[in-house]
């Protein structure tokens, strides 16, 4: 019984071992149909804080023509949004 399992696992085994891959064409397909995960964007607030600060900076060059203020209200604004982003990728984005 058992030489006649293996007369039938002997050709079986074989053509395993001759058979050839998927070509390159077909393994470039399987590769591109899945897509990459988009990665997290986790820096937004520090960016947004930095352009704050640099809003500040210029209204604070500029007080003396009357724009300054506006700059440096505006300034605080964004960075008050770019803090409230940072506090929102610390929450959720790990």
């Amino acid at each position: 019984m058992r030489a006649s399992l293996r007369a039938l696992a002997v050709p079986l085994l074989l053509l395993g071992a001759v058979g050839e891959g998927p070509s390159p064409a077909c393994a470039a397909r399987a590769e591109q149909s899945q897509p990459d995960r988009p990665r997290r964007s986790c820096a937004g607030g520090r960016e947004t804080v930095a352009f704050g600060r640099l809003l500040v900076d210029y209204g604070i060059a500029t007080l003396q023509y009357g724009i300054g203020i506006v700059l440096i209200f505006l300034g605080l604004i964004v960075m008050a949004l770019g803090y409230l982003l940072m506090l929102i990728d610390l929450l959720f984005c790990w």
